[in-house]
């Protein structure tokens, strides 16, 4: 007989899953070491669960790594904007991870670049530019990623569009690429907290 407790977990963790498909977080290691980092117990199995109702679509991708090889990857796409029998209604309308702002003022883009700009010592015309050096590369995934969950009613081609008229695909590869980075890196870690400092005692 399962436990109140767990019904409510279980409720939580399903829905933490959807907000992280919602928010353009599609690749399996990607779902799962976010939730992974989470704390979230059977994490692989509550994504596949979601499959099995139809709530989500596993989609295969392959991606080759010889003349006749090739590694087996899936990605996974939310598929009803219903919520499953995991999940009560009303609880999509929450705000998804921009609950969990780290940023305590009201923030937009142009104040965003402008301190990014400062605290790693580039010009704002660089970091938009189409450079790859890593040097800009770092300041474009934190732009994308801070804006990603702290400025409201926020979208990912609004954010590549000021970016450099960027698609959303590039921005969610820049978010997906900082969340990797704050998962084992930590001279990234470090560089996002002491950002993130900067930020608000700038904002005041």
């Amino acid at each position: 007989m399962q436990l109140v407790k767990d019904v409510d977990t279980n409720y939580k963790d399903y829905m933490f899953i959807r907000n992280i498909l919602k928010k353009g977080y599609t690749h399996e290691s990607t779902v799962l070491g976010l939730c992974i980092k989470h704390n979230m117990k059977n994490c692989r199995q509550k994504l596949y669960d979601l499959v099995d109702l139809g709530q989500v679509e596993k989609v295969e991708v392959e991606r080759s790594i010889g003349v006749e090889d090739y590694v087996r990857k899936y990605k996974y796409v939310l598929k009803k904007t219903e919520l499953s029998c995991y999940a009560a209604a009303g609880v999509d309308k929450l705000g998804g991870w921009q609950a969990d702002s780290e940023i305590k003022r009201r923030l937009d883009f142009d104040s965003l670049l402008l301190m990014i700009s400062k605290f790693y010592e580039e010009s704002r015309q660089d970091i938009i530019s189409t450079s790859r050096k890593r040097e800009l590369v770092i300041p474009r995934q934190m732009f994308c990623y801070i804006a990603r969950f702290n400025i409201p009613n926020i979208t990912l081609s609004k954010i590549g569009k000021f970016l450099g008229n960027r698609d959303h695909s590039t921005v969610i590869h820049s978010v997906n690429q900082a969340e990797n980075f704050m998962s084992y890196d930590k001279q990234f870690q470090a560089d996002y907290r002491r950002l993130v400092d900067f930020i608000n005692k700038k904002l005041g």
